[in-house]
């Protein structure tokens, strides 16, 4: 009898025993933790069955109706359950399957369990890949889910390898204009009066990219302004050192955006660190083109040479060594640097938010080179014959005889500038507003309008300059601004007038008012008139008066 209890006993345990194993055998993920239960839901009370009749008990009587018997309770591991008093056979059928409904349910726990495990490994083995794709950005922190944010420090070697970031951008401005002096003929030489006519004015393509401690800025122009032309704007490698927290984007270039590293040593093809026309960028400057004497003293707005620049803190900084011969599109423009001597370009300023809606900057700029006066060949003896009665026949007294002249060597001039800018920048309810300037004297630094050539005149040529300019954002659909800019090409110039040297200024004054339409981020229309006032004509006696030149543009950029 009680070897049947424990056959009983034993087959109704067998399957909660290997559950159990399975749960406490399944490998838990690294990152969480599992609970499983150390030991087994004690297994349901079993209904004995009835012994067998012996051979040795007496003759079996009927025996009144068994009662059910009352449900068994769980007892300790430690001890063994006591046996239930016999039971009916149909009794311990009906006990069967109610022990097979409990198998059951914990059969669905253990298979809610292999779920949950099976989530946990997937999540354990996606967490370290997110945190390594994180970790590729330098400088930018990683958080594990359920641990708190902390930044992510790696090696030397590894940041000076880590991938880089590119960009690709590009603008085209189109436009017409129409000048006031423009005439259908040419010039003796062969030059076109002409000036009412649609061009591209600037169509460049730029790529930039950056690494932590390198960047790279390659730029091609093309233009028809003189002729179809297509060249090297931009060549740019530098070295720097970066802020803390670099986002592992290439930085915008130019002079409105606050981000600067601490230090960037640039060579190549790069913009000329004077003032803040100069260095602002073509695609941002709302007006057409830059002032007069920006123009004037630099034809061209990059040159070849090394540039040292950066900021800390609101302090701004930027040295330069250049060829000192500004690449443009002119024909006539030097092809390579005529001279040993480098100029030498400096500035030192500041940007700074006084709040959160007003920024203000400013700088001083120096510039200190060598200017070049080419030499002349050598010539030999000619005879000239001239026509003084214009018989068409020689005559005496017509024939005169020209000596050779041995040639003159190339000879060096220095060349200087000083200036001062500042800007203003405005957050207001319809859009920014920005107010700004600069003012500057110079000496022999003219080589875009009248040249000045000291060696030629024999005299120094000074120079005096300034501008101001305000814009104001119109919503982010439209602007408006206007500009003065004035331009003394000579500061000493004397005029003969009745055979007398008078002291007469030369100056040309500038009033360009602008509006237009913007497509923020896509495309600008604007129409700008040039009202120009300066002294390079002459009246009927003879007077210095205005010369008729003033000239509108309507132009349409699109940028990438």
């Amino acid at each position: 009898m009680k070897r049947l209890h424990s056959i009983a006993l034993i087959a109704a345990a067998i399957p909660l025993l290997s559950a159990t194993a399975l749960a406490q055998n399944a490998p838990p993920p690294d990152d969480a933790d599992v609970e499983i239960p150390a030991e087994p839901a004690p297994p349901p009370p079993v209904s004995p069955r009835p012994a067998p009749p012996s051979s040795a008990a007496p003759e079996a009587r009927p025996a009144p109706p068994a009662q059910a018997a009352p449900p068994a309770q769980a007892a300790p591991p430690t001890q063994a359950a006591p046996l239930p008093p016999s039971a009916p056979p149909t009794q311990a059928a009906q006990a069967a399957p109610a022990a097979k409904t409990e198998v059951e349910v914990l059969r669905e726990e253990l298979r809610a369990t292999q779920r949950r495990l099976e989530a946990l490994e997937t999540r354990a083995v996606e967490t370290p890949r997110t945190t390594a794709q994180a970790a590729q950005v330098p400088g930018k922190a990683t958080q594990v889910p359920g641990k708190a944010e902390e930044p992510v420090v790696r090696p030397f070697l590894e940041r000076l390898l880590v991938p880089g970031a590119f960009r690709l951008s590009a603008y085209v401005q189109a436009q017409y204009e129409s000048h006031q002096d423009s005439e259908d003929q040419v010039l003796q030489g062969g030059a076109l009066l002409n000036q009412d006519r649609f061009l591209v004015r600037r169509g460049r393509l730029r790529l930039d990219a950056a690494w932590q401690y390198t960047e790279l800025g390659l730029e091609l122009d093309g233009s028809t302004t003189r002729g179809p032309i297509f060249g090297v704007r931009r060549a740019e490698a530098s070295l720097l050192l970066r802020e803390e927290g670099w986002d592992g984007k290439p930085r915008l270039r130019g002079v409105r955006g606050e981000a600067v590293p601490r230090a960037m040593l640039t060579f190549g093809l790069s913009e000329i660190p004077f003032g803040f026309e100069l260095v602002d960028s073509a695609r941002e400057r709302v007006f057409m083109e830059r002032s007069t004497a920006s123009l004037a003293f630099f034809p061209g707005e990059p040159d070849v040479g090394v540039r040292l620049a950066g900021g800390l803190g609101f302090f701004r900084y930027a040295l330069a060594v250049l060829n000192g011969e500004p690449v443009d599109d002119r024909p006539s423009s030097p092809a390579r640097d005529p001279n040993g001597a480098k100029d030498l370009v400096a500035r030192l300023g500041a940007d700074a938010r006084a709040t959160e809606a007003l920024r203000v900057s400013g700088g001083v700029s120096a510039l200190h080179g060598t200017g070049f006066h080419a030499g002349q060949d050598a010539t030999k003896g000619a005879v000239q014959w001239r026509d003084l009665n214009e018989n068409s026949a020689v005559d005496p007294g017509e024939v005169t005889a020209l000596p050779g002249s041995a040639a003159t060597p190339s000879q060096n001039f220095t060349r200087w500038a000083v200036g001062l800018d500042a800007q203003i920048r405005l957050r207001t309810p319809i859009g920014e507003a920005m107010l700004y300037g600069e003012a500057g004297i110079a000496q022999n630094l003219d080589r875009g309008l009248f040249v000045a050539d000291p060696i030629a005149s024999g005299v120094e040529v000074r120079h005096f300059f300034y501008y101001g300019a305000f814009v104001q954002e119109i919503t982010r659909f439209g602007l408006a601004g206007f500009r003065v800019d004035h331009y003394n090409p000579n500061a000493d110039f004397l005029d003969p007038r009745g055979g007398k040297l008078v002291p007469t200024a030369q100056g040309i004054t500038t009033l360009s008012p602008v509006a237009g339409l913007v497509l923020p981020g896509r495309a600008r229309l604007l129409f700008q008139y040039d009202a120009i006032l300066d002294a390079l004509t002459r009246d009927a006696r003879g007077v210095p008066a205005d010369l008729k030149n003033d000239r509108w543009t309507l132009r349409l950029q699109v940028e990438l």
